[in-house]
This record gives C-alpha cells, structure tokens and sequence, in this order.
C-alpha cells in the first residue's frame, strides 16, 4: 500500500537534492508558492492524514464506500485551493529543515498504516473535499498521487528559477 508514496517520496528528495536553501525559497512569480511552500504544504497534508486515519480506526464506525478514481489527483489541469491547514507559512525553510519534517510524516503515515488491521483500512472511511468519503487505504494512496502532483509543480518551479 506504501510501495507507490516511497518512491514519489524518493522522487520528491531526488528533484530538490541539488538546491540551494535560497533556491527552495525562491519565488518565481507573484502568489506562487516557493518549492520550500511546496514541501511544507506537503508535510502538513501527510500529518493531517495520519492524525484522520488514526483517529477514524480508533473512533469511527464501519462505513464501506466504493473506491474513487484518486489516481485522478495528479491531473494539474483543476486548479484545487490548499485548505487553511495545509497552507505553507511564508517564512524560509532550510531543506534540511523540511526533509527532517517530510521523514517525520512519513514515519508517522507508515506507523499507523502498519498497526492498523487491514480490513478496517477498507471498511473505515472519512470525507475527501473533492472525491468524497474515501475510505482509509485510499487516502492512504492519496498521499502519494498528491505528492506526485506537486512534484510535477516543484519540476515547473524549479524550470523557472534563475
């Protein structure tokens, strides 16, 4: 369930590895994010994730509902608006600083998905703004189809820097 979010994740650490701090902090045209932003939005994307699914397994009823087409996500040409808790601070992130808080989220995704009794990842669900209620393997692989997204904005990005 984790295979395809490892190795977006790799591809996300590879894209930025030769970047300079002032270059993750770029910003390369008015009201875009910097590829810094971009990676914060990521880190609290994935955190709010895990705190859902743990509080659903522990908390929320069975409720099977069919599968969405997720995979849609990383179709860029819909412009999706980052919810208030997902919007990156503007302030400068090393990327030290931001690798360290992607591993920490990642850590805490694979913990939870790892503990959890499969069948409840699929009989549990709760609502995705866009798709509807998902339920919880998917949201699972959702963390990786909306890293793949990004990673397709941070290339644009990073084509654009000077």
């Amino acid at each position: 369930m984790m295979d395809h979010n490892e190795q977006v994740r790799q591809q996300l650490i590879k894209s930025v590895s030769g970047l300079s701090d002032e270059q993750l902090n770029t910003r390369v045209a008015d009201g875009s994010w910097t590829i810094a932003q971009v990676l914060e939005h990521l880190y609290l994307i994935e955190t709010s994730i895990a705190a859902m699914i743990a509080y659903t397994l522990k908390h929320g009823e069975s409720q099977p509902v069919e599968e969405k087409p997720i995979h849609l996500t990383v179709d860029r040409s819909k412009k999706v608006e980052a919810p208030d808790f997902a919007r990156p601070d503007n302030r400068f992130f090393t990327r030290h600083e931001l690798e360290e808080k992607l591993h920490q989220s990642r850590q805490r995704l694979r913990q939870i998905t790892e503990q959890a009794n499969p069948a409840d990842l699929e009989a549990k669900s709760f609502p995705h703004p866009i798709f509807g209620p998902l339920n919880l393997k998917q949201w699972v692989e959702f963390v990786g189809y909306h890293e793949q997204r990004h990673l397709a904005q941070m290339e644009e990005i990073k084509a654009q820097l000077p």
